[in-house]
């Protein structure tokens, strides 16, 4: 079951701590218990960030894997006739050290891909396919599941349990468990290629994020920056080896404000282009190759799962259940949405106009147009809220939820936050790690963290 795409940005600090943490050079056997292990500590276990290696990431997975591989065979080899508690709840308790480990891994890979984690991600993404295939073409398992299935309605099983058995059934045929075994085989094949591609796409794409720079050489080229945004810039610059200069990233935490306050017209057009550019651009990093790579796949899977087109499978899982419904349901607000944009424009234009620009919006212009609106409007200026959205006082307010939280040595940053959420409603014996109406102990990383392009 694959499922993609996440981006990726800590720039220069993650890239400093990823690399920091990955030494030294060779993974020890502790180092791979140590991810495998059950979590420790308060709040329920916290993740042992700091026994992370990441050499030791592909050991243990594998032996994740393999630990599973064992539980599996155990329930699809089970001589008992296949109920929910020893098939459907069975299966939900398996894997749970391969879990752990793939939790550590997806936060490296989602906001640490810098160096070593790049290759590891590319060696792993299809093995780590290829073993959801292994566990949903087990022909025994499958049968199992189905046969629970199948006397859901008649097995005394609660709706709750009758539902799951629905869901865990539907995840087996919705990826193949029903096919022959030659179909079988090349559905992997097409899961482990469409893998490799996904994470090519998104790596190609975080390599444009960090090859292109809008370089400001001039005090000039900062007009209308605020000077947050411009020390930023000057900080980037430093980091790319040009102290004095000021840099705007290809990233969109520095490129959105730059384009929302830049006045400098011609310098917002630049920026707009290389950003939308990211993975569009000829090389080694062009996505277009990768795309089409895709698209052949996703139509060829499909066609294997006994749809019509890729669209037909996965809305097959959602609410809106075909392609046609989801674009009615988009053509609903389309109308309405389009009438919004053209008066959003023709507001901005407006503004253009009076200051005789001579010119009409274009889409670089849309984000410093919309906020001259904002403030003409209702005296509003964003660069002036931000002062209020302090940090702590954010995560106290979150969800009206009272929360306590501290630090802790297993932190991924030593900006990271634990917090305990807990409830005092009426249906609740007390505050407390769980309680009654459903909340529940979470680990939250209350660090600053860049928006994902």
């Amino acid at each position: 079951m694959i499922r993609r795409v996440r981006r990726r940005e800590f720039l220069a600090e993650a890239g400093a701590l990823s690399l920091a943490i990955a030494v030294p050079s060779a993974a020890g056997g502790g180092d791979v218990d140590a991810l495998l292990a059950p979590w420790t500590g308060p709040y329920g276990g916290l993740p042992p960030f700091d026994k992370v290696h990441v050499e030791a990431f592909s050991p243990a997975l594998r032996e994740g894997m393999e630990m599973e591989r064992v539980e599996i065979a155990a329930i699809a080899r089970n001589p008992a006739p296949a109920s929910f508690e020893n098939t459907i709840v069975a299966l939900e308790n398996v894997g749970r050290p391969l879990r752990r480990v793939r939790s550590l891994f997806n936060t490296y890979s989602g906001t640490m891909n810098v160096g070593p984690m790049r290759a590891l991600e590319t060696e792993m993404s299809p093995v780590l396919a290829a073993f959801g295939d292994e566990i949903v073409q087990n022909g025994a398992l499958f049968a199992r599941v189905k046969a629970v299935y199948d006397a859901r309605e008649n097995a005394g099983l609660t709706p709750e349990q009758q539902r799951l058995a629905t869901v865990v059934y539907d995840r087996f045929a919705r990826q193949g468990a029903a096919l022959d075994a030659a179909h079988k085989s090349r559905l992997a094949q097409i899961n482990q290629q469409l893998a490799r591609l996904y994470t090519t796409f998104s790596q190609n794409q975080l390599a444009d994020e960090e090859g292109y720079t809008l370089m400001l050489e001039r005090p000039e080229d900062l007009a209308g920056m605020p000077e947050s945004l411009r020390a930023s810039a000057a900080r980037a610059a430093a980091e790319h080896g040009r102290p004095g200069a000021w840099a705007i990233t290809n990233t969109r935490s520095s490129m959105e404000p730059f384009l929302t306050y830049a006045s400098r017209r011609d310098l917002r057009e630049k920026g707009w282009r290389m950003w939308i550019m990211r993975g569009d651009n000829a090389g080694a990093h062009d996505n277009k190759p990768v795309i089409t790579q895709i698209m052949q796949l996703r139509a060829e899977k499909a066609t294997l799962l006994g749809h019509p087109t890729y669209a037909h499978w996965i809305t097959a899982a959602n609410m809106a259940k075909t392609p046609d419904a989801a674009m009615a349901l988009m053509m609903q607000v389309w109308p309405a949405a389009v009438a919004r944009v053209h008066q959003e424009v023709a507001d901005m234009q407006a503004v253009v106009d009076a200051e005789h620009g001579g010119f009409n919006i274009a889409p670089w212009d849309y984000r410093y147009y919309a906020e001259k609106v904002r403030k003409a409007k209702y005296d509003l200026d964003q660069d002036e809220v931000k002062g209020y959205l302090q940090l702590e006082k954010i995560r106290e307010g979150m969800f009206g939820l009272p929360a306590s939280s501290t630090a802790s040595s297993s932190s991924l940053r030593p900006t990271c936050r634990c917090i305990r959420r807990t409830c005092a409603c009426t249906r609740c014996a007390g505050p407390g790690p769980v309680s009654a109406c459903g909340i529940s102990i979470r680990t939250l990383a209350t660090a600053r963290r860049p928006a994902r392009g």
